[in-house]
């Protein structure tokens, strides 16, 4: 596989999830920027305030991060909550896989429209990634699920891997970690920015286990 595929795969993973989990078409830059003007509108009742603790938004951003203010609008089933401070902020959201599953058509025409995908190995995939994903639609969470492992995989992970981390474009010179994971039929993204932010191993370490940590709090609200 050739790199331009691979950019273009694992950011096509973020940028869904971003989208499927925010309900709407907006961009990382609208719906991720930390504005010290934001006006906080407290919803601590939202079960998804409970997925990360205030130990491990400290451990994500470098300094507590504690205010709840209002996020966009979610699909029906899903849950997020979203925390910012002056020059920080945390989401996290949790959404059906399958609900995730409607915006990946999008994710072919990204794909399509990448201009320097010309090698056979580029051809294949991209051919592997519309057949994968013609039926998005109607994907079933366990379904969805596994297209999120495809696509990471068409990213350039590991085979298997069910979780990823990206760097995802903020302003135009700053930038955010966006994690995502796809298990039991939940995909749970969580998305955080500070100035400076520059995706290192450490860092994907830590956003993966607060991840976990988080997928783990999802499954047992769901059971609950």
């Amino acid at each position: 596989m050739t790199s331009s595929i691979a950019r273009v795969a694992t950011l096509a993973v973020a940028l869904a999830a971003l989208t499927a989990c925010s309900g709407s078409d907006e961009s990382p830059e609208a719906t991720a920027t930390p504005s010290a003007s934001a006006t906080p509108d407290p919803i601590e009742d939202s079960a998804a305030c409970s997925f990360l603790t205030p130990a491990e938004r400290q451990q994500l951003a470098g300094v507590a991060v504690d205010t709840v203010v209002s996020a966009a609008a979610v699909r029906e089933g899903s849950g997020q909550c979203r925390w910012q401070e002056s020059a920080a902020l945390i989401q996290v959201t949790t959404l059906p896989a399958k609900e995730w599953a409607k915006s990946l058509p999008d994710v072919v025409t990204q794909l399509e429209s990448s201009t320097d995908l010309t090698s056979e190995a580029d051809k294949k995939d991209l051919a592997r990634a519309k057949k994968l994903l013609s039926g998005a639609a109607t994907f079933t969470d366990a379904e969805a699920c596994e297209a999120f492992v495809t696509l990471a995989e068409l990213g350039g992970e590991k085979k298997g891997t069910k979780t990823t981390v990206t760097s995802v474009p903020i302003t135009e010179t700053e930038s955010g970690i966006s994690a995502q994971t796809c298990t039991d039929g939940a995909l749970t993204s969580i998305i955080y920015s500070v100035p400076e932010l520059t995706l290192t191993n450490e860092i994907e370490k830590t956003a993966t286990t607060i991840l976990d940590a988080a997928q783990v709090r999802v499954a047992a609200a769901s059971q609950g």
